[in-house]
């Protein structure tokens, strides 16, 4: 069944390998470390301080997640999806195939490697902190806000689809603009 994990507070750390959540985790503590060998479903969860998660499958999102520190999400070769409408990140990191992210307010990405493609849909403005490597497409909504993609080893693959109101790309090979 479904997990609650609670210290608020305190810190969480579940590194196992071969710790395996059947099903939906909802988590709030200071900083956490979760390790999962599958999949891993997150339920509406409040990270005071920083997440690092490490999953054997595909990372999906089941509730709110609320993260004020830097998050760092490995799912190596599967997917990321993190869609639920009231989700708030810091500065995310992410490794994973396809990405699929949403944000209810300004979110900074971290240096990430999407394989696959990266979806991004934020309320806020969108910036990057650490070299971008997205071998697929690159769609990011921001309406109304400013995108800055400005890190100098980004590295977009990929036809690159922005809808924010300045938006500042760097890619350090050939950049292919969408629609």
């Amino acid at each position: 069944g479904a997990a609650t994990l609670t210290a608020t507070g305190y810190d969480i750390t579940l590194d196992e390998p071969t710790n395996d959540f059947a099903a939906a985790v909802s988590i709030s503590g200071a900083a956490v470390t979760l390790l999962d060998a599958t999949g891993l479903d997150l339920g509406a969860s409040t990270i005071t301080s920083t997440l690092n998660l490490t999953a054997g499958g595909n990372v999906t999102d089941s509730g709110n997640i609320a993260v004020t520190g830097v998050a760092t999400i490995n799912a190596s070769t599967n997917d990321i999806t993190l869609n639920s409408s009231g989700n708030t990140f810091s500065t995310l990191h992410v490794t994973g195939a396809d990405v699929t992210l949403v944000s209810n307010a300004a979110i900074d990405l971290g240096a990430s490697k999407v394989t696959g493609n990266l979806t991004l849909t934020s309320n806020g403005a969108v910036t990057d902190s650490g070299n971008l490597a997205i071998s697929g497409t690159t769609t990011v909504t921001a309406t109304g806000k400013d995108v800055t993609f400005n890190q100098s080893g980004n590295t977009f693959s990929g036809v690159i689809s922005v809808t924010g109101a300045n938006v500042t790309l760097v890619d350090s090979d050939a950049t292919d603009l969408g629609a």
